[in-house]
């Protein structure tokens, strides 16, 4: 009985090491895919904002004022960013624990099909 028991205990420990490795292996993944969809994200900004640079400039007749429109855009869009930023570092810090706690409740769907 005893070895029975040590037996359990081992497979337990081998068991949760497993579901470790599932959960920083999913969070990983998630972090990947975040880094190139922002990647992507930042290009499609970048070039957007060239285009949209250009096209004010076209109106004004005037390229560098075309430009420092969109950069006063961005400006305002910052300022906005600063002033919400407790709002938006809450809303972040909750879809993480979300995420983390919806990945535990899956490990724990996993277990019971065993």
């Amino acid at each position: 009985m005893f070895d029975d028991l040590k037996q359990y205990i081992n497979n337990r420990i081998a068991y949760t090491k497993l579901e470790i490795v599932d959960s920083v292996s999913n969070m990983i993944s998630a972090g990947v895919f975040g880094i190139i969809a922002g990647m992507f994200v930042m290009m499609i900004l970048f070039l957007g904002s060239l285009a949209v640079g250009f096209l004010f400039g076209t109106l004004f007749n005037n390229l560098g004022y075309g430009f420092l429109t969109v950069m006063g855009i961005y400006i305002f869009f910052l300022i906005i960013l600063f002033l919400f930023r407790k709002k938006i570092m809450l809303l972040t810090t909750n879809k993480i624990v979300e995420a983390a706690m919806d990945a535990i409740d899956n490990s724990d769907d996993d277990e019971d099909e065993l």
